[in-house]
């Protein structure tokens, strides 16, 4: 082994891979005690099989220097927006939104997987920039990069999905140097469009917004999953009902058990303790990202990083936001832990890049 590999192989983090590890299995044990069965055809075999596929994914990608997807992030990107258009006019609809294209042995979600094309093109935008500030023409340009392929989400159906680009855009445009006028300005036009939104919602989304303040004035609709959360949460105690023992998971009262509100299984069957565990393995993920993004050894390393950190804070805080009723229902998993294979290989992918990243702090 070469000095070059060996510092390869000592730049692996073990506590990070760890805690990915364990969050992963934390949503197959909630998946296996909600559903009961254990196929290859069933949702907990088909979770398990996206795993080994997103490991092994992990692992390849290791071997490849993360400047060789910023060099050529041009045409990944471009390749990116012709996906999303080909989803618009020959992918299938589930649960309403057109998002999801077939390919015979699986079906997956192309706007998972866009949104680190997305970090590492706005990443590679910003590293190349002189100054220590952004200028309203980069963060003008560096708006484009995301919001484009938001758009393309948005045109097909799927909001929630969307509105996950904004904390990319955040993220990187605050570590790249954004002045204090430019905040000022972006905080005065989201106050203005924010009342027009609300009249560009459909009635559907203005009901799951409205039921977020009481969820009784409608507990047969709009505020049943909310209610239903919310009794998961708090029936589980100090220390949970057991494995299969939430009479909301198991029994079936709890929709979207297994992808959306999978907190709320693993809140009910292991209680206060367990709710704490998967935020503390969070915390570590999140740690283990500022500590790879202050010790990257270039600009657009430490700007990946915060782009992915900026995406999975996002995730974490919307979902478990979700699960407890402080925010609206909006469709987005949590990270590593929710069922689908799409979102868990596209999260599995952007640790890999980050896993790289400070793997090769040191090598030249």
């Amino acid at each position: 082994m070469t000095e070059s590999e060996q510092r390869l192989f000592h730049g692996f983090d073990g506590l990070l891979f760890g805690a990915l590890l364990l969050l992963s299995g934390a949503g197959i044990v909630a998946i296996w005690s909600t559903t009961g069965s254990v196929g290859f055809d069933s949702y907990f075999g088909r979770q398990v099989m996206y795993l080994a596929a997103s490991l092994v994914l992990f692992f390849t990608l290791l071997y490849f220097d993360y400047h060789l997807f910023s060099d050529f992030i041009a045409i990944l990107y471009l390749a990116a927006m012709a996906v999303l258009g080909l989803v618009l006019l020959f992918g299938f609809s589930i649960h309403g939104n057109k998002s999801w294209i077939d390919l015979g042995v699986l079906s997956v979600q192309p706007s998972e997987f866009v949104k680190i094309v997305v970090i590492v093109a706005l990443a590679r935008y910003y590293s190349g920039l002189e100054g220590d500030y952004l200028g309203f023409r980069e963060m003008l340009i560096g708006g484009l990069i995301v919001f484009v392929p938001a758009v393309l989400v948005k045109l097909q159906g799927d909001l929630g999905t969307a509105v996950t680009f904004v904390p990319i855009y955040a993220a990187l445009s605050a570590i790249a140097g954004i002045r204090r006028k430019h905040v000022v300005v972006l905080v005065l036009a989201a106050a203005v469009a924010a009342p027009l939104t609300w009249f560009a919602l459909k009635d559907y989304q203005k009901d799951r917004i409205e039921t977020v303040f009481n969820p009784a004035s409608d507990p047969q609709r709009f505020g049943y999953q909310t209610i239903q959360s919310q009794i998961a949460v708090g029936s589980g105690g100090t220390l949970g009902k057991g494995f299969g023992g939430g009479s909301q998971g198991h029994l079936g009262f709890l929709p979207a058990r297994f992808t959306d509100f999978v907190f709320a299984v693993l809140a009910e069957e292991k209680g206060f303790v367990g709710s704490i565990a998967i935020l503390g393995l969070f915390l570590l993920v999140v740690f283990r990202l500022f500590r790879i993004a202050a010790e990257a050894k270039d600009r657009v390393g430490a700007l990946i990083v915060s782009g992915v950190l900026g995406l999975l804070l996002f995730h974490m805080s919307v979902n478990v936001g979700m699960v407890v009723g402080l925010l609206p229902i909006v469709g987005i998993p949590l990270p590593f832990v929710s069922a689908g294979g799409s979102s868990l290989i596209s999260f599995f992918v952007g640790m890999s890049l980050c896993m790289g990243i400070r793997m090769r702090r040191y090598v030249n």
